[in-house]
């Protein structure tokens, strides 16, 4: 009964009176609790709930106003919305800058480091350091700490400057087979011993091979030794070269590059790139996120892609022969970047190979006799000359990304026409299934800025042609291509060896080069799909444009007040020059699509659909189509260009 019962206890208020319920109790109910009315298991069960869903609520509105407060008080910027790639920036740059030329200056640092390389080459088979060379501490542009390889006395034309012994050329070869440093041999194992192939750049085996020796040297174990590989690459140099590349820039610096390819595709690139390696190596070998701090590997990493040259060295298979490899050649990856001003524009590849045939002061090549890399003379030199060689025709951005430094800006308006722009094609939401399975993702194109007989957007406008393509347009075409063949290169698959129920998805193989990635159709479809497809390009070459911030005027209003006042820091003013070659390029493009576009929409136009063979003659580069459209051609012409560029074609 009643008395059975086990009553919980009721905390309640001390002027509450706690009674048994009765049956017709008349009392007042007002300040009486009941025993028997406590809450249900699920009642406190949901207010407990509620208890957590308030305070996470609450914890998410602090944490979102502290963020706000910091980002607005500077403490924190979060500059990239999608992802933060690991990045590192010396506080003080400038100041690193000049502390490390006074101190190179006034103890002579750089002259010892200088001799213990040249000792450490020279005790190689073969090895040998010009008696005429020496390393100069200078302050470049606007106090840039720089060492520079230079000739103390004139040199005679073909005159040998440094012969490095091949055992003393880090390649990827050579490194991997390093015995000494235990990652090295522990990644070496762990691929062999694998299940699935994990490969490793030829970068980041040269990578690991610098940093292990340098944490070596730094940590004193190589103390007996009069010289090394490193002996110019001590820490504050690394950082100090580091403090000019952009994927180790901070926030301020990247601002100036905002709406640029150079921020949102090439600089993210090259984080992804070398952070996929990284967690190569750790996926490998775990210990190695112990070992190697990430940032570190970042840092040694980017030296290899500044420093490393491509040069023929003896095949690792096969002795007897060279191929292509990248390699660091110290004392020689000290020789700097230098391309005389071109005379005129580069406009055609004949122009370009010309100027960088002569442009360059030395040679550098694998010697087989010698079995050593020689850096040569190309031509005289006076005494106190800088050792130079040319890093080849390429965009500022290039430039800059691997090396930290800009060419001035007319160089943007000389060798504009060897540029090329970035043009991304999404997908339609509404792409039917017959090319939906072609097509995983978006591509992004590399457009010339000057099409030429050599270079023409036949890629994109391929690909063009493939997003807007119907039904009607691939089985229309292809009865056209069973009477003439030669409207289309390759083979063409007679129609009564198909399958009876032909239709747009077994056409597409025939008419469209499915197999590539991304799908192209190599030949105009219709006079209707023609237009679409560069009226696709169009869209988003303007939509392109708009994302940059300021005009082309406007940055070279900035460059002139610069030259005047000295207002922009190193990398700012590198930026700038940067952003404005990127915009200047892909106006060029702009105006030749808005030319095209333009004559495919005049009457009269299906007269330039008519394909024309280039003669057999001639040879093709880079899968150019021999078979094209009549108005191919009109991709050479120069196109309207500044007081007559297109309105849609100026960056706003």
């Amino acid at each position: 009964g009643a008395e059975a019962m086990r009553r919980r206890p009721v905390p309640v208020h001390y002027d509450w009176q706690v009674a048994p319920a009765q049956d017709g109790d008349e009392q007042d109910d007002e300040g009486i609790v009941f025993e028997d009315e406590q809450p249900s298991k699920a009642q406190e069960y949901v207010g407990m709930f509620c208890d957590y869903v308030f305070w996470i609520l609450i914890a998410y509105c602090a944490a979102n106003l502290l963020l706000f407060i910091c980002e607005r008080l500077g403490l924190i910027s979060p500059h990239f919305e999608e992802w933060m790639p690991v990045r590192w920036w010396h506080s003080n740059p400038h100041n690193l800058q000049k502390e490390l030329f006074e101190n190179a200056s006034a103890g002579a640092v750089t002259s010892a480091q200088f001799e213990g390389l040249k000792t450490w080459i020279e005790g190689g088979p073969g090895g040998w350091v010009s008696p005429k060379l020496a390393i100069m501490d200078y302050l470049s542009e606007r106090g840039r700490y720089e060492r520079r390889l230079e000739v103390k006395e004139q040199v005679d034309q073909d005159e040998v400057l440094v012969r490095l012994p091949l055992s003393h050329v880090l390649s990827s070869d050579f490194c991997q087979q390093d015995l000494t440093d235990a990652t090295i041999r522990q990644v070496v194992e762990a691929q062999k011993k694998g299940s699935e192939a994990v490969e490793i750049s030829p970068w980041t085996w040269i990578t690991l091979y610098m940093l292990a020796h340098a944490r070596k040297s730094a940590a004193g174990a190589a103390s007996t030794e009069t010289g090394r590989f490193d002996s110019l690459l001590k820490a504050e140099y690394v950082d100090a070269a580091l403090t000019y590349v952009p994927i180790f820039w901070d926030d301020d610096n990247l601002q100036w590059l905002n709406g640029t390819d150079m921020l949102n595709v090439h600089v993210m690139d090259l984080h992804a790139a070398i952070e996929t390696e990284y967690h190569k190596l750790t996926y490998l070998v775990p210990s190695v996120q112990d070992t190697i701090p990430v940032i570190d590997f970042k840092k040694w990493a980017m030296m290899v892609m500044s420093k490393g040259e491509t040069v023929d060295l003896p095949d690792r298979e096969n002795k007897t022969r060279t191929a292509p490899q990248l390699a660091i050649m110290p004392l020689i990856d000290l020789v700097d970047h230098h391309l005389p001003m071109p005379e005129k524009p580069l406009l055609t590849d004949d122009d370009l190979h010309m100027y960088q045939e002569s442009g360059s002061h030395t040679n550098i090549s694998y010697n087989a006799a010698l079995a050593a890399v020689v850096l040569k003379a190309k031509e005289a030199m006076g005494s106190n000359s800088a050792v130079t060689v040319g890093y080849g025709v390429r965009s500022n951005a290039d430039y800059l990304l691997y090396h930290g430094f800009t060419m001035p800006r007319e160089w943007s308006d000389l060798t504009m026409c060897t540029q090329y722009s970035m043009i991304e094609l999404p997908l339609p939401e509404d792409m039917p299934s017959w090319k939906a399975r072609f097509l995983a993702h978006p591509y992004r194109f590399a457009v010339p800025a000057c099409p030429n007989r050599k270079s023409t957007p036949h890629v994109i406008t391929g690909a063009a042609r493939f997003l807007v393509a119907t039904e009607e347009d691939i089985l229309g075409f292809e009865a056209r291509l069973q009477k003439d063949p030669e409207l289309l290169d390759g083979a063409v698959v007679p129609r009564d060896e198909k399958f009876l129920g032909h239709g747009a998805r077994e056409a597409l193989a025939t008419v469209c080069d499915t197999a590539s990635a991304p799908p192209l159709c190599r030949a105009p479809l219709s006079l209707e799909s023609e237009r679409q497809a560069w009226a696709l390009i169009k869209t988003h070459t303007v939509d392109r444009l708009a994302t940059h911030h300021n005009s082309v005027d406007e940055d070279d209003r900035i460059l002139r007040e610069d030259d005047a006042k000295g207002s922009l820091s190193v990398n700012q003013r590198h930026a700038v020059i940067v952003r404005r070659e990127e915009k200047m390029a892909l106006q060029r493009w702009c105006s030749v699509v808005v030319v095209v576009s333009d004559l495919l929409a005049k009457p009269g136009a299906e007269q330039e659909l008519i394909i024309e063979r280039m003669p057999a003659e001639e040879k093709l580069e880079n899968d150019e189509p021999r078979a094209r459209p009549r108005y191919w051609k009109r991709l050479l012409d120069p196109p309207p260009l500044g007081a007559d560029l297109p309105r849609v074609c100026r960056a706003r």
